[in-house]
């Protein structure tokens, strides 16, 4: 049985306090798509149903059942783009140029164009038997990343996590038990918030990020970390889809929010079957250009072909490129 806490009285989206990076007319943009991703902060009656038997699908027919759908969807090729956010951003650049000069503090300090972080939700325990190697394939490249582990869904190795943070990466939460339950009622959050913060402060984590990029952050105000990064710019394949807009990190409440930036590998690899990291390249250089924040998320469990290894390495060199 979970604990039945006394329940406490969470914010509303429109009672949370924002800021972002930019102020003035960009950071009512940015404030604006926040709003209208909160519209998103729910799950459809289907996907209940969903998620309530979702563990009784064979992963082959759950995948299956996926690509089905998004192949209904009205997206575009280029739908890693958020068209409509790029041009209210244009716009507000536009209308702040118009009104006279107007000094901008760049996003990023001591001289940096923007930022990229390499991050990976491990699922499985074949996920979990993958992570010394993706580590080290990482640090031949000199790179450091952030690995959240699911506390209630397999044997977690004490050892592993203290391994990787001797090794220079981050150790971070990734829910409870990936059943897609998190959000399924302010009960059964915060019922679960309990031990997800216990897990937190025993692995002493700084960062959390919820299965399947399901959110709901006013709910997310009573997580003891540092920042979450269950948000992106854009996704219309997500359960929950929508997206914050912007390619940087903002505070919502007490957390630091750190959206995903770039496509990740389940949507490119699995729901549509790409081979190529050309997707990556092109968003990448966007991100670039807007002196963003680069935010892959990559999962162990579905480097599973040799291919796959091959243009996730693609992908650290991309990164790594100026």
């Amino acid at each position: 049985m979970e604990k039945q806490p006394q329940l406490k009285t969470l914010p509303s989206p429109q009672h949370l306090e924002l800021r972002f990076a930019f102020a003035g007319r960009i950071g009512d943009v940015l404030q604006d798509c926040f709003y209208e991703d909160a519209v998103h902060w729910h799950l459809s009656t289907s996907f209940r149903v969903y998620y309530l038997l979702r563990r009784w699908i064979p992963l082959v027919l759950r995948q299956r059942m996926q690509q089905s759908r998004n192949r209904t969807l009205p997206v575009g090729d280029d739908w890693y783009y958020q068209h409509d956010f790029l041009r209210r951003y244009a716009r507000a650049i536009d209308e702040e140029l118009q009104c006279g000069p107007a000094p901008l503090i760049h996003p990023w300090p001591d001289g940096f164009s923007h930022s990229a972080m390499i991050t990976h939700d491990i699922e499985t325990r074949e996920g979990v038997s993958r992570v010394d190697r993706l580590a080290s394939l990482e640090e031949k490249l000199g790179i450091r990343s952030a690995w959240y582990f699911v506390p209630a869904k397999y044997k977690i190795d004490r050892g592993l996590l203290d391994d990787l943070r001797a090794r220079g990466h981050e150790v971070g939460v990734h829910g409870y038990n990936h059943d897609g339950q998190l959000f399924s009622s302010k009960r059964r959050f915060q019922q679960r918030a309990i031990k997800i913060n216990a897990i937190g402060r025993d692995w002493q984590a700084a960062g959390f990020r919820a299965p399947m990029m399901h959110r709901e952050l006013s709910w997310m105000q009573t997580l003891e970390f540092d920042y979450d990064t269950s948000c992106f710019d854009i996704d219309p394949f997500q359960a929950m889809p929508g997206g914050v807009g912007g390619v940087w990190p903002f505070m919502v409440g007490r957390l630091v929010e750190l959206p995903c930036t770039l496509p990740q590998d389940h949507t490119l690899f699995v729901t549509l079957q790409q081979q190529s990291t050309d997707v990556w390249r092109d968003k990448l250089g966007l991100i670039r250009q807007w002196h963003g924040m680069a935010m892959c998320l990559v999962h162990p469990d579905y480097l599973s072909t040799a291919k796959r290894w091959e243009l996730y390495r693609e992908l650290l060199e991309l990164m790594l490129s100026t």
